[in-house]
């Protein structure tokens, strides 16, 4: 979902290309890693140890990835090994390699408990009941039949895009130190995005390790999912902005996604006033009742088949689910247990207040 940049300071006006590295600080190398989705790419970040390396993310399983590991390996990381593994989370263009990693070089693992166990499941083929409650909620929220047979089917697809997931771990937590590169790095673990997101910042330098979390000309997704499907992932979202106040604008943001820059508080303030816009528009839409998926085509005019259309349902009950939490949506359920919302009266009262 695009959001204005807000005349962000973007330190390279590139990246580097497939197998190449950019220094964007002594010992730290930022490496652009190619992804088979619309959103085509990733942001890893290697960090020199005194016996070798700490990556953090790794992209997805596919051979034009493995043979970029090869050419850094042999090439910018001079056959030096890889010490630690770490997450940003648990999504599959973070995380589906780590396995392999951990595995080749005898690696530690590291990450917060939850990305570690949402991956896992996540990537189990056999999760007892996890194919119903899907259907299930497709269903609830207005998703045809067929089409909501072809989602569960295709949702079985970014299995293979990933090696298995490492079997132990070794756990952070918001407000810890973890020493790595060289430096001290405080981490930030945030919602929204994810359960358990995390960032590193190294206050000395001036540099944030955001992963998804505040990307420089897109909104993460923020999605409700079929095993939490009352969360407010948005609600989160909005809340965590504080957890960066102490941070000074003048931080190098290197995030998962597009270019690094400076400007995190330009930043956090065009995010912060895109979901409201959203949230407004969310408001609009639901003057009449309407099921989610009904909403989300109109959210989303432009998304087709069913990978995206999943995510775009997950987003718009993201804002559907906010604006619950606020009283100012209410939810009906048919005799056929479909869902359907629409603004409430704590709405409407509170827009007659602002005309009066």
């Amino acid at each position: 979902m695009a959001s204005r940049p807000h005349m962000l300071d973007f330190v390279w006006p590139a990246p580097p290309t497939n197998g190449e590295v950019t220094e964007v600080s002594p010992g730290l190398l930022w490496v652009r890693l190619p992804l088979p989705f619309r959103l085509n790419h990733v942001n890893v970040w290697l960090l020199e140890e005194d016996d070798g390396w700490t990556v953090i993310d790794t992209g997805c399983a596919t051979p034009e990835l493995f043979a970029v590991w090869d050419t850094l390996l042999a090439g910018p990381m001079r056959g030096l090994p890889v010490r630690r593994v770490i997450a940003t989370h648990g999504h599959v263009d973070h995380i589906g390699l780590s396995g392999w990693l951990v595995e080749r070089f005898a690696a530690e693992f590291i990450g917060t408990f939850g990305e570690w166990m949402w991956a896992r499941v996540s990537h189990m083929r056999e999760v007892p009941g996890a194919d119903s409650a899907y259907h299930a909620y497709l269903r609830r929220h207005g998703v045809e039949d067929d089409f909501a047979a072809e989602m569960v089917a295709r949702r079985q697809n970014y299995i293979d895009l990933s090696t298995p997931i490492p079997s132990t771990i070794t756990e952070i937590r918001d407000g810890q130190t973890i020493t790595f590169g060289r430096r001290d790095w405080q981490v930030i673990v945030t919602r929204g995005h994810t359960f358990e997101h995390s960032a590193f910042y190294d206050a000395r330098t001036g540099i944030l390790i955001a992963g998804d979390h505040l990307l420089p000309t897109i909104s993460p997704v923020i999605a409700v999912y079929e095993m939490v499907p009352n969360a407010d992932p948005l609600g989160d979202y909005l809340k965590s902005f504080s957890q960066f106040d102490a941070i000074p604008d003048a931080t190098l943001v290197l995030p998962s996604h597009g270019l690094p820059y400076r400007g995190i508080h330009q930043r956090i303030d065009a995010l912060r006033e895109h979901h409201r816009e959203r949230l407004e528009a969310t408001a609009a839409f639901l003057s009449v009742p309407r099921t989610a998926i009904a909403l989300s085509r109109l959210m989303f005019p432009r998304v087709e088949g069913p990978d995206n259309t999943g995510f775009a349902l997950g987003e718009t009950l993201a804002h559907v689910n906010c604006l619950l939490q606020r009283g100012e949506v209410e939810e009906t359920m048919d005799a056929e247990g479909r869902s359907r919302f629409q603004a409430s009266q704590a709405l409407y009262n509170k827009d007659r207040q602002g005309v009066a």
